[in-house]
């Protein structure tokens, strides 16, 4: 049996959510079990509603299975790595939360090894935040997710706009494998926001992941979001509430944290600031105060840092900045004997960001160093 594939098909069967179908999963021992008549109703809770879904399942089942095996074929092709509740590795910490995890994951990339153990031990945080974010949220957001690349911990959001990017910037210019993870509110085919698509690309290409409920054809929608959120705290040990309004999709995040007995910090802000006042309430119920990175990190006291983040061997300067005479060394090495390379490319090779190793370009481009092909790549002129 195509176990993702009748899950999925399982899932539309009316009344049977998450919950519920791991109620029966678990009560029946397998969803072959489930869907060959080897449950009965009278022994699970709430048996008047299972005897209604037990009854109409297989029919359900049979209908929705092939569009199910055509969504998980298509992940397949995409190079998605598809997990069910029953895989080995399948995030132990996500399988605890029988009230938020899904049948199964659709994965871009590889998923670090911060993530695959219990609540309590994960080496990972939650970094979330509004996406209309304050100049002073962005930054603090970059500033927490790279602090905690650096340590060692995984950062996990949700790809979107504003304190969410930022975090995941941030965890990136840590240059250690597998700093970020980003959960996805619809399939990797939809990706949204498209502006971010860049950024998850960058997240995959250094060792972390990208991560969906959905097949890779489904539209993200206003409830995805919700379950989204559920998953995100579901594989962090803390979460750190950046800048968040009332209501918001953090204060979600927040609340369901509490719910699993994670702990939860929160940035404070001005009273009348209204963009931070779902952070202030969280304050008020118990939250940790967040004002600087040690705050997140001592939850994290058992983990020994990196000894030296992973980079491309180029020296910086006093700024952090790529020397010239170095990116014009490795222009030399990287576009040797007239070869041309993508910017992509040329950011792996120097280490730098895009937007530094661009404007770098463009001032050897003035000099008649290096020239742009017909297809935006970049030669060296000898």
């Amino acid at each position: 049996m195509s176990l993702a594939a009748h899950y999925l098909a399982a899932l539309a069967t009316p009344e049977l959510g998450l919950t519920r179908l791991r109620r029966l999963v678990n009560a029946c021992g397998s969803l072959e079990q489930v869907l060959t008549g080897g449950c009965h109703s009278d022994e699970l809770p709430e048996p008047d509603v299972f005897r209604g879904i037990l009854a109409g399942i297989e029919q359900v089942v049979a209908s929705a299975l092939p569009a199910a095996r055509r969504a998980v074929a298509e992940a397949v092709a995409l190079g998605l790595t598809v997990l069910c509740w029953e895989d080995d590795a399948y995030p132990a910490a996500l399988a605890a939360d029988e009230s938020g995890c899904a049948p199964v994951l659709f994965i871009e990339g590889a998923l670090p090894a911060q993530l695959l153990t219990p609540g309590g031990e994960l080496a990972a945080c939650a970094i979330v935040g509004t996406r209309r974010a304050s100049s002073f949220a962005l930054d603090f957001a970059r500033d927490l997710g790279r602090a905690a690349g650096r340590h060692g911990v995984t950062v996990v959001s949700g790809l979107a706009l504003g304190v969410d990017a930022a975090a995941h910037e941030g965890a990136l210019e840590a240059g250690v494998p597998g700093a970020t993870v980003a959960v996805l509110g619809g399939g990797h085919a939809r990706l949204h926001p498209a502006a971010n698509r860049g950024l998850a690309e960058r997240i995959v290409r250094q060792g972390g992941a990208v991560i969906s409920e959905w097949p890779p054809h489904v539209n993200p929608q206003p409830y995805h979001f919700l379950r989204r959120n559920r998953v995100i705290v579901g594989l962090s040990r803390v979460v750190a509430v950046v800048e968040a309004g009332v209501p918001s999709g953090a204060l979600n995040t927040a609340t369901h944290a509490a719910n699993l007995g994670r702990q939860v910090l929160s940035v404070p802000s001005r009273p009348n600031e209204a963009r931070n006042l779902g952070g202030l309430q969280l304050l008020r119920e118990g939250a940790e105060l967040l004002v600087e990175a040690s705050d997140l990190l001592r939850h994290f006291s058992d983990l020994e840092p990196p000894q030296e983040p992973v980079h491309s061997g180029v020296e910086t300067d006093a700024a952090g900045s790529t020397p010239a005479l170095a990116l014009e060394e490795i222009l030399r090495r990287t576009l040797a004997q007239g070869a041309s390379a993508s910017l992509d490319k040329l950011a792996r090779a120097s280490g730098m960001q895009p937007p530094e190793l661009m404007a770098a370009l463009a001032l050897l481009e003035l000099d008649g160093r290096v020239s742009r092909t017909a297809n935006g790549h970049f030669r060296w002129r000898s």
